[in-house]
């Protein structure tokens, strides 16, 4: 009888604990959302260092990126086209001129951009504060070491405040006296991208050369 009691105890807290619901691992996937027809538009400052001339000259422009289509690669993944295009000004109602195509792919633990036959590890997932990864593993750069510096956080791009974002640090050595470079970027659950700047400038006899690219976000079809 108290085999017979303690096996009905079994079972039921065998019961018990398949009626609970599983803990369901958040991966962090909607920072970059992929499907068709979601866009972003950003504003851009670009700046040139010309040593040259000597001179700095910022040009402002607005970009659109847009995702057109979706196929498969050699491997079955899921690859997502995205079309970019640009208007020069800030023009409230633009006419936008086509500029280049990028890919984004995410596969399983990671996120892969492949922009100018440059195959960079933008996201790992889930995403960690402190989690650092090699953004260039599969391109033949010197080793990327990229870190997340905040995760679910709230930044401000310009005076308009984001809730649940992310910063990753790309590229940090500005104590170079010669050469400074520097790159980050910033990502919005339901959006992507919503913030990059990187600059590379060498400076020699006082005299600067190279580029400084700041893009913020502007709308986009989720926000």
């Amino acid at each position: 009888m108290r085999r017979f009691s303690l096996l009905i105890l079994v079972i039921l807290g065998l019961v018990g604990c398949k009626d609970d619901p599983p803990n369901e691992i958040d991966f962090g996937y909607n920072y970059l959302p992929l499907e068709i027809g979601n866009w972003v538009e950003y504003d851009v400052d670009s700046i040139v260092f010309d040593a040259f001339t000597e001179q700095v000259d910022t040009y402002n422009f607005r970009l659109r990126d847009i995702i057109a289509e979706t196929f498969e690669d050699l491997d079955s993944r899921d690859v997502y086209r995205v079309e970019q295009s640009y208007v020069g000004g800030l023009e409230s109602d633009p006419t936008y001129t086509f500029r280049k195509t990028y890919s984004l792919v995410v596969n399983g633990v990671r996120a892969e951009r492949l922009d100018d036959n440059l195959k960079t590890v933008i996201l790992v997932f889930p995403p960690r504060q402190g989690a650092t990864w090699d953004g260039n593993a599969f391109n033949t750069q010197e080793e990327g070491n990229f870190e997340y510096d905040f995760v679910d956080a709230t930044s401000f791009i310009g005076s308009t405040s984001v809730d649940s974002s992310l910063r990753i640090i790309q590229v940090n050595d500005t104590d170079n006296f010669v050469i400074k470079k520097y790159s980050e970027e910033q990502y919005a659950r339901g959006v992507g991208l919503i913030y990059r700047e990187y600059f590379e400038i060498e400076t020699q006899f006082e005299i600067d050369s190279g580029l400084h690219w700041i893009q913020r976000v502007h709308q986009s079809s989720e926000w």
